[in-house]
């Protein structure tokens, strides 16, 4: 378990926090598990649709606009 999550998120979304401020969130705390989908991807041909960077790029586009 990663019980100091924000800053190990900035560090591969180094735009999560000024985004999410923003927007009055705030990031968990810890992280207890993260889900690998390669394994669906290479049996199944299923790809996740919405990426955490997804989301974050549709937070600023949303900034943008406003």
């Amino acid at each position: 378990m990663i019980a100091d999550a924000p800053p190990v998120v900035a560090r591969y979304f180094p735009e999560f926090p000024a985004l999410y401020a923003r927007k009055g969130w705030t990031m968990f705390s810890s992280i207890d598990r993260v889900y690998d989908a390669s394994r669906a991807r290479d049996r199944l041909g299923f790809v996740c649709k919405t990426r955490f960077a997804a989301v974050l790029a549709g937070l600023a586009v949303e900034e943008d606009r406003a």
